[in-house]
């Protein structure tokens, strides 16, 4: 069994303490709340529908958890501060770690990577763990190859209270749309074709009146395509985190996602086949 520290206990994280706390190739050993916080000291049994007997944990005292339970994966659902303070001191202890926080900076990231080089250890960094979402990522990452010169709209619905202005599902859209795009343009000027392609990619935020739910819209002169996700439960997301966890446990080296899904062998696959299509018909 892989032991394995929960740091977090927000909503998300609650529910995936207690799939960790149930599932047999998992042994959840320690259980971490922010400093201060209501629940430090308190049986994870009361937050959580478990006969677990562990005490939830203060964050302050990571390093002696660290010493007693020796856990070897930990997954992440806290804050980026909370992260960039914890990921370096289980990253020198060979920790291996599973990121689903949102609201990194592009220089945050590279710290995260930084530590990953500097410790030799495993990192999966997903701002979103469902299954779903990264495969709806992969396919639309083939159609905007295909298709680069429609208009792209991205809708999203997000709970109420929500403090990001976009999920990170929908930013990650957004920038990867953004970089084909710009590949799309400098293949044709490299080609002396000049036709517009277009790089914006609006958003478009709508009531959660019925779960949570991503679409992205292509639209060109005379046709739509839209693809969707919809999720109405939080356990999509502990899915993908134990996943996740059970593919980083003995890798070296920072993962996304699409990793854990082999979706990135897929992504090469399809890319292929995009560009055969395009050779034929340009």
């Amino acid at each position: 069994m892989i032991k394995t520290c929960m740091l977090g206990l927000g909503k998300t994280g609650r529910i995936i303490a207690e799939k960790l706390a149930a599932a047999p190739e998992f042994e959840l050993v320690s259980v971490i709340c922010k400093p201060g916080s209501e629940k430090s000291g308190s049986p994870l049994k009361q937050y959580l529908n478990t006969d677990s007997d562990l005490i939830i944990a203060d964050a302050d005292t990571i390093i002696d958890e660290y010493k007693r339970k020796r856990f070897q994966v930990a997954i992440d659902f806290s804050t980026p501060e909370a992260t960039l303070k914890n990921a370096p001191i289980l990253a020198e202890k060979g920790v291996h770690l599973v990121i689903g926080t949102n609201g990194f900076s592009g220089h945050q990231l590279q710290q995260l990577k930084n530590l990953v080089q500097h410790h030799r250890i495993g990192l999966v960094y997903a701002p979103n763990l469902s299954v779903g979402i990264n495969l709806l990522l992969s396919i639309v990452k083939t159609i905007a190859r295909l298709i680069p010169n429609y208009q792209v709209e991205i809708f999203e619905t997000e709970p109420q209270g929500d403090t990001l202005s976009h999920s990170g599902a929908a930013v990650r859209i957004a920038d990867d749309l953004k970089i084909i795009k710009e590949a799309a343009k400098r293949n044709r000027y490299k080609f002396g074709r000049k036709e517009d392609i277009s790089k914006t990619v609006r958003f478009t935020s709508v009531p959660a009146n019925d779960g949570l739910f991503h679409k992205v819209r292509f639209s060109g002169e005379a046709e739509e395509i839209e693809i969707m996700h919809r999720t109405n439960s939080g356990t999509v997301y502990a899915e993908g985190a134990l996943k996740a966890a059970a593919f980083i446990f003995n890798l070296k080296g920072f993962y996304h996602m699409e990793d854990v899904l082999l979706l990135e062998r897929m992504d090469r696959d399809f890319r292929l086949a995009a560009n055969r299509l395009y050779l034929n018909f340009n």
